[in-house]
């Protein structure tokens, strides 16, 4: 049976040069009936090894980080890598040693940050199928045979609003949130094909 690796991160903006700040990462499967079960979790609070946050304005109101606490909170990237190193490990080997499917809403971006920050690309491509599961992409592709309307805009807030499946909890761009919202996106969406 298929295991997927959900994930989103918040950052202090685009681009390589800011801060990754928080990372979620949530081990999942495909049940027989469809649905999509939750098997564990890892959440991420993350400040810089040498403490200087490259962060903007906007992208701190957009995610809601609150910096001065975060700060308290987090754990360095070396010791957040060590974590995620260590549950990557452990979940490959609870799948049979299958590689886990990441999924993600423009999960490229995410994967690329986790693989320069946190985890090495050998290491996160030990455990992880290069094969992904782009809510984006499946959304944009589905509007495309005309199953989704055209008018509807394909981000994840927006299809978390389309399928009135929004996570209990949390809010968007919260990296949980987030990463909840795309694997509730992710189980609809397979009903459409």
């Amino acid at each position: 049976m298929d295991r997927f690796i959900a994930l989103d991160i918040e950052t202090g903006g685009i681009g390589d040069d800011k801060s990754l700040l928080t990372a979620c990462f949530i081990l999942a499967k495909r049940a027989d009936d469809g649905e999509i079960q939750i098997i564990d979790s890892l959440n991420l609070k993350i400040k810089p090894e040498d403490g200087i946050y490259h962060v903007t304005a906007e992208s701190l109101g957009i995610n809601h980080i609150d910096l001065k606490q975060h700060d308290k909170d987090a754990i360095t990237e070396r010791e957040a890598g060590q974590k995620l190193y260590e549950r990557l490990k452990t979940w490959y080997t609870m799948s049979g040693s299958t590689k886990l499917i990441p999924v993600g809403h423009n999960v490229a971006f995410d994967i690329r940050r986790v693989t320069n920050t946190l985890v090495s690309r050998g290491s996160w491509d030990s455990f992880v199928s290069y094969r992904v599961l782009d809510t984006c992409t499946i959304a944009q592709f589905l509007k495309m045979t005309n199953k989704l309307p055209n008018s509807l805009t394909c981000s994840l807030v927006n299809l978390g609003d389309y399928f009135n499946c929004h996570p209990l909890g949390g809010k968007p761009h919260e990296a949980e949130y987030d990463t909840l919202l795309a694997l509730n996106v992710l189980e609809t969406l397979m009903t459409y094909v």
